[in-house]
């Protein structure tokens, strides 16, 4: 091989590796706090995010794939019923997405509850299901493990990329909730840039 040809087979290896890293860093358009950053790149990310209507919709349909897929894996995990005391919330996007305002909200579905404790191979069972589903949803298919005690487990799935989040926790119920991170609202987005009003 001449030198040039090395040159360039160097070339090509080191551009493909560049290419690797790139693709393997944090799939996230809002890492961290988000508080120092341009509010204009924040709103760029936005709106390569589906609308609040549209990201509600894809939540509820996840949410009612997850809950029957549970309950086809594990029987006892049914029926679902919503919780008393959770239905669901939406509030402004907050300084972590600087610039929004009133143009856009995050917002949690109501929880999903089943009575009783789920056992603990049921509950390793029970996070296999949902990781492989949330997969599918541009969620990280293993979960952070918050609390993992015999009886008693909560873990939480994240989406890289819209920072939503799946919670699913057993203890005395064990239960399911989504949360839906900041998503800009129909008007805003079809408007494409922020309203004048912070």
């Amino acid at each position: 091989m001449t030198r040039p040809s090395r040159l360039k087979a160097a070339l090509a290896v080191a551009l493909a590796a560049a290419a690797l890293t790139a693709c393997s860093v944090e799939k996230s358009p809002f890492p961290g706090d988000n508080v120092d950053r341009d509010p204009a790149e924040v709103w760029a990310a936005l709106m390569r995010l589906p609308d609040t209507d549209q990201a509600r919709q894809q939540y509820q349909q996840l949410d009612t794939e997850l809950r029957q897929a549970l309950t086809a894996a594990i029987p006892k995990l049914g029926p679902w019923k919503p919780s008393e005391n959770a239905t669901g919330s939406r509030a402004g996007c907050g300084a972590r997405f600087p610039g929004v305002g009133n143009d856009g909200e995050q917002a949690s579905l109501g929880d999903h509850v089943v009575p009783g404790n789920l056992p603990d191979a049921d509950y390793e069972k029970a996070l296999a299901v949902i990781g492989t589903i949330a997969k599918r949803y541009g969620f990280d298919p293993q979960p952070q493990r918050l609390h993992d005690a015999p009886g008693s487990h909560d873990a939480v799935f994240h989406n890289r990329t819209d920072e939503g989040e799946i919670s699913f926790g057993t203890a005395v119920n064990t239960s399911l909730q989504l949360s839906l991170s900041c998503h800009l609202f129909p008007a805003a987005k079809k408007r494409g840039t922020p309203s004048s009003t912070p």
